[in-house]
């Protein structure tokens, strides 16, 4: 009975102590890093479906490999890659406004690096604070899968607490992402603004549920607003000793400007109907 409870006890313990830059959710980040001298690789594979009109489906894929150099400071470098299949209008040429139509495997996009600092720990400070920063360089539009070349440069704010002994994990994340984007001979530059928060209940030794919210808005020349979308939905997330994985479902609630003769509710120019998120990882 003392050996079945203390690996009861164990088994119980262990996503909590694997909690360094632990993946809980598809799209929100928590506050920890990992160790110094650790390594992390994972997959990221993202479809995106749905527009106001015809048939569109989008795969986003990322090769990620993290490096904890302290117990505070780690990187991270991506390969990134796109495919696209659409039809039917949900794509059209900005300067006529013809149809378009593409069918194209998986191709090469960007690279990204990261540096993520943690400045407060949720288990040592009683909150999560860090600093997250990764210049990025794409060569395919992310709506139309269009030659071109985009840089950017995504800051995150992010805040973790965590409740009940590690049970319960909230978190928040705050981004801030300038856009250079080459069109037309000329560069023109874009604001992009998220706020998402998730929360992620262990509903079993290994396991987390959760539910994930985001906000997307994007400011043109740092001007007005020209667009906003909603996004909510379910998480799952297994961590395993060497690995996990996270799945996500975010589809979108609500958003503006909309299209009323294809949707009195969602934003479906810049954004998608749905998306649902899949990562792998691998701890060495």
């Amino acid at each position: 009975m003392l050996r079945r409870s203390a690996l009861l006890v164990a088994l119980a313990a262990l996503p909590a102590l694997a909690s360094a830059d632990e993946n809980y959710f598809g799209y929100s980040y928590g506050s920890e890093t990992l160790p110094a001298g650790a390594n992390e690789a994972y997959v990221w594979w993202t479809r995106r479906t749905g527009k106001s009109e015809g048939s569109y489906t989008a795969d986003d894929v990322q090769l990620e490999f993290e490096h904890g150099w302290t117990d505070r400071f780690q990187t991270s470098i991506y390969l990134t890659g796109r495919a696209f299949d659409y039809s039917g209008g949900s794509i059209k040429d900005k300067s006529t406004g013809q149809a378009k139509s593409l069918d194209s495997g998986l191709r090469f996009d960007g690279v990204k690096a990261a540096f993520k600092w943690s400045l407060k720990s949720p288990e040592r400070d009683g909150y999560g604070l860090a600093l997250y920063v990764e210049p990025q360089y794409s060569s395919l539009s992310r709506g139309s899968g269009d030659k071109g070349k985009e840089l950017a440069l995504e800051t995150k704010l992010l805040l973790q607490k965590n409740f009940l002994d590690g049970q319960l994990v909230s978190v928040y994340n705050l981004t801030l992402e300038p856009e250079w984007e080459h069109e037309h001979g000329e560069w023109k530059k874009e604001l992009y603004v998220e706020n998402s928060a998730g929360l992620s209940y262990r509903v079993a030794p290994r396991w987390f549920a959760g539910l994930e919210t985001r906000v997307d808005m994007a400011f043109p020349d740092y001007g007005a607003r020209e667009f906003w979308a909603w996004y909510a939905g379910p998480s799952v997330h297994y961590a395993g000793q060497k690995y996990w994985a996270t799945l996500a479902w975010m589809p979108q609630i609500k958003g503006a400007p909309v299209d009323t003769a294809r949707s009195s509710r969602l934003h479906l120019e810049e954004r998608e109907r749905s998306e649902v998120r899949l990562k792998v990882g691998m701890n060495f």
